[in-house]
């Protein structure tokens, strides 16, 4: 099903350009590549290992280097996606491969000899993409924009997903199992060996090996804190942006139990997608059998079932019925790949090896989501030309204003406290005082079908993505996205962000741009202005402030909200932390209000938070 949400905010999309050329050939450790002309007096080089296959007996290993060619690699397409589920468009279709390791190359038109002439190779900008680690791929982004204006180089990656990109089973390690195939987290391990393909190749396009930044969004914002984290990962870069990071970490010793009875965990269980696999292949009629099943194989038995399960059963067990209260799979802190303490461990310990970073959220982080839940937003059929279009259904109102922005601030506000705030202060507390941070306003969006988007979705989750790359001229994106006057002022928002975001490639200091014409972007501050407001001039423009979500002023402000009932107040504070990573302590929870929440059943607020946002049900007839 197609729903209008989902269709304006997939806005970042490839360029046809497709010409190879001469001048675009490059010598890499591995032979001799030649790219294509893109878009903004680009060249793109698509779909280049960096990795060996993780296929076969290479499943659930450490990435080993790829293999080099004979001739010259024609880089004019992309790669597969990694194999996963397409959840948005099509939910029980199955995209992408195995065969996945590939990177994309974004520089400005430059010539070998011009190469060879300049007096400084162009900083580096990895980016890591988004999808809850379980959907998502390189090829939908355009950087051209960013690479030409801000002469950088831009390397997108792809990386194994899901239960094939984290995933602890104790049948898969024995003895002679390395450090890294007993960490889990064979994502992270992926993305590392990306930062060694770029360390040993990057500078035969230009690109400077020791002055490389990585940056992502949402689960690639997780990703690319878990690169700070990580031991391995230390010296392969110098730079972090983390947009809209998810902060938390997953749980070994869930991951490697069988769910609990009330099937609440914070961790996806791999003996659980065992037995859903058993079941799928009829090998048990249920989970207690299936149990039973793989109790009574050998450790070996077990690890060969794995190995010889489908990917489209490997996910599949994975997205189906997952626990209540499961975030996304994220990194292990094994002690090895990733710190045992996790990212805090990273953020405090003063000893620990640290680059300039930036961290920033969206204003309107949590409108995304909850934009598609009906108990929000009412939804119907689409008509004339959004049906036309391919949209299906389309919002028709807001259930309850008030209450809709109510609980969206704090979900926000929430997730900026977890993912912003408390990281920059934890590390400019432990001495890093290369830290900034960000939070992104601009909602200037069109109403259509009578509903204001600025007031349905804001500034939302992953929205600042398109102002990052620059891609504005997307037909979709200019009908849909923006309100009367807004267009214009976009673009120079759009150029100022690009601006920053390059300046820090360059110096590690954001500060006034690449022009040193912007407001001064300053470090975190524990006594002064902390983060920067991005907006654009039709609003208040960019701006420092100082204001801090701690979890105190969040309470406080919700103890205090007269949009909501006391025990609504109570159903937002159980909302925000029954998830994982961004809510409170249940000790927190429990005397919040002088402890009137914690006798509230909270049976309808579960079903709320669970409802299925990719299937909308209208007129007790569902869309499929």
């Amino acid at each position: 099903m197609k729903y209008l949400v989902y269709v304006i905010m997939v806005f970042i999309v490839v360029s046809c350009s497709n010409v190879t050329n001469q001048d675009s050939i490059r010598d890499t450790s591995q032979g001799l590549v030649i790219g294509t002309n893109y878009d903004n007096n680009t060249f793109a080089w698509k779909g280049i290992p960096f990795a060996k296959a993780p296929i076969g007996n290479l499943r659930w290993k450490s990435p080993e280097p790829a293999e080099s060619w004979n001739g010259l690699l024609q880089a004019n397409e992309f790669s597969d996606e990694c194999f996963q589920r397409e959840i948005i468009f099509a939910e029980e279709k199955f995209i992408g491969s195995e065969d996945c390791l590939y990177l994309n190359i974004w520089s400005p038109r430059l010539s070998k000899q011009e190469i060879n002439e300049m007096d400084k190779p162009l900083p580096v900008m990895m980016w890591i993409h988004g999808g809850g680690n379980i959907v998502g791929d390189a090829k939908i982004y355009d950087p051209s924009t960013l690479v030409s204006e801000q002469e950088v180089i831009v390397v997108t990656i792809q990386y194994r997903m899901g239960a094939l990109g984290w995933f602890r089973h104790p049948s898969l390690v024995d003895q002679n199992s390395s450090l890294e195939e007993k960490s889990g987290n064979f994502g992270t391990l992926d993305t590392i060996a990306a930062l060694k393909w770029i360390k040993k190749n990057i500078d035969a396009f230009g690109g400077d090996p020791n002055n490389v930044t990585i940056f992502g969004e949402s689960a690639g914002g997780h990703n690319v804190t878990a690169l700070f984290a990580s031991p391995l990962a230390a010296g392969l870069f110098h730079k972090v942006i983390v947009q809209s990071g998810v902060s938390s970490v997953s749980s070994i010793a869930a991951s490697e139990s069988y769910l609990p009875d009330n099937r609440e965990a914070p961790t996806d269980s791999s003996l659980d997608i065992f037995n859903k696999i058993v079941v799928s292949q009829k090998l048990a009629d249920n989970l207690r059998e299936a149990r039973s099943v793989q109790e009574g194989m050998s450790e070996a038995q077990q690890k060969e079932f794995l190995y010889k399960a489908s990917p489209e059963e490997l996910t599949q067990a994975l997205l189906n019925d997952r626990p209540a209260k499961v975030g996304m799979p994220r990194v292990f802190p094994d002690g090895h790949v990733i710190l045992k303490g996790g990212f805090q461990e990273a953020y405090t310990d003063s000893n620990f090896n640290k680059v300039p970073i930036i961290f920033g959220t969206n204003k309107d982080e949590n409108k995304f989501f909850n934009s598609m839940n009906p108990n929000f937003v009412e939804w119907k059929p689409a008509k004339g030309l959004f049906k036309t279009a391919g949209i299906d259904v389309m919002p028709t109102k807001i259930i309850n204003p008030d209450y809709y922005d109510a609980i969206n601030f704090y979900g926000s506000g929430f997730w900026k406290n977890s993912a912003v705030d408390i990281p920059a202060r934890s590390l400019v507390k432990s001495g890093h005082l290369d830290t900034y941070a960000y939070r992104f306003d601009w909602d200037e969006l069109k109403e259509i079908n009578g509903v204001e988007l600025s007031k349905l979705v804001g500034a939302a989750h992953a929205l600042e993505i398109l102002f990052v790359f620059g891609t504005f001229e997307n037909f979709i994106i200019r009908s849909f996205l923006f309100g009367r006057g807004s267009y214009a002022p976009a673009v120079q928002l759009s150029k100022d962000i690009q601006s920053y975001w390059a300046e820090f490639a360059y110096t590690g200091n954001p500060g006034k741009g690449r022009k040193k014409n912007l407001p001064l972007w300053s470090s975190w501050s524990e006594t002064g202005d902390k983060y920067l407001i991005l907006d654009s001039s039709l609003d208040k423009g960019i701006r420092m402030s100082d204001e801090e979500y701690t979890v105190d002023f969040l309470l406080s402000g919700l103890a205090k909200d007269k949009r909501l009932s006391d025990v609504e107040k109570c159903e937002t504070l159980f909302g925000i932390s029954y998830d994982d990573g961004t809510g409170v302590s249940d000790k927190i929870f429990n005397s919040f209000m002088n402890g009137f929440c914690s006798d509230i059943n909270y049976t309808r607020t579960i079903e709320i938070i669970n409802a299925d946002r990719t299937r909308i049900t209208i007129d007790n007839e569902e869309e499929t």
